[in-house]
C-alpha cells in the first residue's frame, strides 16, 4: 500500500517511532496508519491539507459575494451562469491576502453580475474550477498531529503507552483505549471549519 495524501510519510513516522528505515515488516501496516489518521483529521476538522483540483459548482447568491462551500487555494476558470469566464481583474477573492479563500466578491467597478443560465435557472450554475484545499501541503502542527495520532494507534497494536479512560461497571473496570491524544485534539480544533 502506498499512503494517499497523508499528512506524514513513513520515513517520519519511523524516525519519530525510531524504527530502522531498513526494518519493513510492519511497513503497509504503518502506511495503513497514517492514512487512517490523516482522514480523521479531515473528518474532523471538515477540509484537506493537500490540495486537489477540481470543478465546484454553487448558486447564483443574492448579492456580489459569493460563498464559497470549501476552501480554495487558486481558481483556474470561474464562469458564471450564463456560460461567461470572469476574468480575475472583475472580482476580489476574501479574505484578500490569506489562503485559503472562503469566498470571491465581484468589484464594485465590475459590471458583471453572478447570472442564471440561459433557461433561468439559479442553482448550481456558477462553476469554479481550481486548487482547493487549506493548504498543497499539510502545516507543521497536522503534521505533527497526525503523527501523535499514528503512533497512539500503532502502540495499541501491542498494548503499550495506550491512553486510556477507566470505566467502573457491574461488570468491573472497563478499559477504552484513546487513539487521540490531547495534544493532537487541540492542535486538530484550531482548524476546524465552522460551517
Amino acid at each position: 500500500m502506498t499512503i494517499s495524501n497523508g499528512y506524514t510519510s513513513l520515513s517520519e513516522f519511523k524516525a519519530w517511532q525510531s524504527v530502522s528505515s531498513t526494518d519493513t515488516t510492519d511497513d503497509e501496516v504503518i502506511e495503513d496508519i497514517i492514512e487512517a489518521a490523516s482522514r480523521y483529521i479531515d473528518g474532523e476538522t471538515a477540509r484537506t491539507f493537500y490540495a486537489r483540483t477540481e470543478t465546484r459548482y454553487f448558486s447564483v447568491p443574492k448579492g456580489r459575494q459569493l460563498d464559497l462551500d470549501d476552501d480554495l487555494i487558486a481558481i483556474t476558470t470561474l464562469t458564471n451562469g450564463d456560460a461567461n469566464t470572469i476574468a480575475a481583474t472583475e472580482y476580489n477573492l476574501i479574505p484578500k491576502n490569506v489562503t485559503p479563500y472562503r469566498a470571491i466578491k465581484l468589484k464594485a467597478s465590475s459590471t458583471y453580475y453572478w447570472t442564471h443560465d440561459s433557461d433561468g435557472n439559479s442553482e448550481y450554475v456558477i462553476s469554479i474550477a481550481g486548487t482547493w484545499g487549506w493548504a498543497a501541503t499539510a502545516p507543521h502542527d497536522i503534521r505533527q498531529a497526525c503523527l501523535m495520532i499514528a503512533m497512539s494507534m500503532y502502540k495499541r497494536r501491542f498494548g503499550e503507552n495506550v491512553s486510556s479512560t477507566y470505566k467502573v461497571t457491574a461488570a468491573g473496570i472497563v478499559v477504552t483505549p484513546q487513539d487521540v491524544p490531547s495534544q493532537a485534539a487541540a492542535i486538530i480544533r484550531k482548524y476546524n471549519r465552522w460551517l
